[in-house]
């Protein structure tokens, strides 16, 4: 009698292979003469590999060269490609490896392809004077030919030597963006980049680089640009104080319910810049948690709570070298609504002893109502009844 396995569908055995590496689907050829081309089918293809010199890099390359071979001799599809890739030095990643990843890219893209995930790391050059951003390849033009993208997920990847509007970009169907470590050469592209992507549902932007500070035309240009589908952001790019935070509030009710800012490098965070960002944004209806990294600013914080009318779930983080402007630290003359009527969960984290920071612990936990039920304030847990 055979076994349970040998009696599922091809299409069912195909979704069970979809959730290994590529290299293990392949392996599977050996059970019996049905698994021989079996792997063919699979809709994903998933390589996750350390390359340490030439010699790995060709059996990597040819590994790839052949699974792409065989699904167009069957004219399959593929809905997933995803890259994770780790080479030894940036030599090797740079003139042995990516030439041959954009070749790759560029055959996916006519697939239909879904959901690409690009991970590549190439490590560091040895001489000091290099800028570590020389070892970012360019990213491939021919991602953002794809118009059946449904997630889209880089790290480490340099945008220059194009336009986003020559090009005529648009993902209609881009649900959930994630960006880390990208160095964008022209803030501009960056905006277009998000206009292109009028169904975005997931944004995430970690460690960003762009031209903002200067671009202040490309800002006045897209003021109005809007994501109205947005249920979750999650930003933390340096000089995240010039991201357009109107676009996550412009839908009517607003859909946004997870929101995380961060200001990693405090030093170039001025208080009128950040007055100017939140001054600007319209009322997040809908937003439920809200996790926030503390500038020296406290009334600066009471005028995002006030944009947030039912947040349940609040969390402050201070960075350890920022210092709370003590001047500023005066009770509101008006207690923020979601303070005194919806939060449930408080923390504020990476508090010290200093007179400031004690003080604002007191006027923030002054204004939260009997409603909450545990707050973290210091990394203490006090639990509120």
């Amino acid at each position: 009698m055979s076994d349970r396995i040998s009696r599922l569908q091809d299409e069912i055995l195909c979704h069970i292979l979809s959730f290994v590496t590529t290299k293990e689907a392949v392996a599977t050829s050996v059970l019996s003469k049905r698994w021989t081309h079996l792997w063919i089918y699979v809709p994903n293809i998933d390589f996750n590999i350390s390359v340490d010199n030439s010699r790995s890099n060709y059996k990597f390359n040819e590994s790839v060269y052949s699974v792409l071979a065989s699904r167009d001799a069957v004219g399959s599809n593929v809905d997933s490609f995803r890259l994770d890739i780790e080479y030894g030095n940036p030599h090797l990643g740079h003139n042995c490896g990516f030439p041959n990843i954009v070749r790759w890219i560029n055959l996916v893209v006519q697939r239909k392809l879904k959901h690409l995930y690009l991970h590549l790391y190439f490590g560091k050059y040895d001489d000091d004077d290099l800028d570590e951003d020389v070892s970012l390849p360019k990213l491939p033009i021919s991602i953002f030919t794809c118009k059946t993208l449904v997630s889209l997920n880089l790290y480490r990847f340099h945008v220059e030597g194009f336009s986003f509007s020559s090009i005529g970009f648009g993902f209609p169907s881009l649900k959930t963006l994630i960006l880390e470590d990208i160095d964008f050469s022209k803030g501009r592209d960056f905006l277009l980049l998000l206009s292109g992507c009028p169904n975005l549902e997931d944004l995430q932007l970690y460690d960003m680089f762009f031209t903002f500070a200067n671009d202040h035309l490309a800002l006045q240009e897209f003021k109005s640009l809007s994501l109205p589908k947005l249920t979750r952001a999650d930003i933390s790019p340096h000089f995240w104080f010039v991201f357009p935070l109107k676009a996550l509030s412009t839908s009517k009710p607003t859909c946004l319910d997870t929101l995380k800012l961060y200001a990693k490098d405090h030093e170039v965070v001025e208080v009128n810049q950040l007055q100017r960002l939140y001054s600007d944004i319209r009322i997040f209806h809908n937003l439920t948690y809200l996790q926030l990294q503390l500038t020296n600013s406290y009334d600066l914080v009471v005028q995002v709570l006030h944009h947030c009318p039912k947040l349940q779930d609040l969390e402050l983080y201070k960075e350890p070298a920022c210092t709370i402007d003590q001047k500023n630290l005066v009770e509101p003359e008006f207690v923020p609504h979601c303070l005194s009527s919806y939060l449930t969960t408080c923390t504020i984290l990476n508090m010290g002893g200093q007179q400031s920071e004690l003080m604002f612990l007191y006027l923030v936990s002054g204004m939260i109502s009997f409603n909450l039920a545990t707050a973290v304030f210091g990394g203490l847990n006090y639990e509120l009844l």
